[in-house]
């Protein structure tokens, strides 16, 4: 323990030289602090027990929004234990897990060397313009688009213009493109000229303000775009409407899963935020915020 002392007549100089040696020590400790990664894991102090309990959760997707309701209800439930975020869209979550600068990544896929747990659905809806006449593709057709083999609208819907497909895609590392390829199965990916865009807002802007361009995003957030009255068209695929219930049921053929990734060996903090993700409560909130839950409890 630092112990500062008051100045006294008998030894006016001793306070400034205690501070200049305590400077002189501990300046380069502060330093090298400022310098760490900004993960912040749980704190200790010197005895070995929890002065904070924390728990980072890392991720680049649409999910940022569900797992901040989730947070806030487990928080209420747990006020010792707080949520924190770090959310970019050039984030890698698994690899924050590997390097051990979070505590749980959000993905749309398993992990082989980590700790995999489905907590949701997603499905994945595919826009359009709302003054393009394409309404409806078959699974075929958006393979076909997205792989860049069908080139213009008039291919797809005959009595759509003949105008140029323009391809809004999404960043490489971000796990609902990884759903959406996986789902199409391309075989050379989506072209690497099409457009990327960063976020979900970025690519429902760029395709309500483009009547050529078609792009992918969650279907959450879709819906709620559509509901707030933006410009877009969710195309129906192989004639099955992109709405909750579709998914829910699993008729809407594009879906993924929202998958929470851990070490082999997670706190006791992370196990419990797993464990109310899980219950009847954490699901209930997962429906709530229009992702598909496990099942429809």
């Amino acid at each position: 323990m630092v112990r500062w002392f008051k100045k006294t007549n008998d030894i006016p100089n001793l306070a400034c030289i205690i501070g200049l040696l305590l400077i002189y020590v501990f300046l380069p400790f502060t330093q090298a602090t400022a310098l760490e990664p900004p993960f912040p894991k749980q704190a200790t102090a010197n005895d070995g027990s929890d002065v904070s309990k924390t728990i980072l959760i890392a991720g680049n997707g649409p999910e940022r929004y569900l797992m901040e309701i989730l947070a806030d209800a487990f928080e209420e439930r747990h006020p010792s234990i707080s949520v924190d975020f770090f959310w970019h869209p050039n984030a890698k979550p698994i690899r924050t897990i590997e390097l051990d600068e979070a505590d749980i990544a959000i993905t749309g896929q398993e992990a082989p060397s980590l700790r995999s747990t489905m907590i949701a659905r997603d499905g994945i809806a595919v826009l359009t313009n709302f003054s393009n006449p394409v309404k409806e593709i078959t699974t075929v057709q958006l393979a076909e688009v997205f792989s860049g083999k069908l080139r213009y609208w008039s291919q797809v819907y005959e009595e759509a213009p003949q105008t140029k497909i323009v391809l809004i895609n999404r960043l490489t590392n971000q796990n609902i493109r990884q759903g959406f390829e996986r789902w199409l199965k391309i075989p050379d990916g989506i072209p690497r000229s099409a457009y990327k865009a960063e976020t979900e807002q970025e690519a429902i802007t760029r395709v309500s303000g483009n009547l050529e361009a078609v792009t992918f995003v969650s279907m959450a957030r879709a819906l709620r775009a559509k509901e707030d009255g933006v410009a877009i068209n969710l195309l129906f695929i192989d004639k099955i409407e992109p709405e909750v219930q579709t998914v829910l049921d699993k008729r809407y053929p594009i879906q993924r899963p929202v998958m929470l990734i851990t070490s082999q060996q997670p706190s006791e903090e992370v196990l419990a935020f797993e464990q109310f993700v899980l219950s009847q409560d954490g699901q209930r909130l997962i429906k709530k915020s229009t992702y598909y839950p496990l099942s429809d409890r």
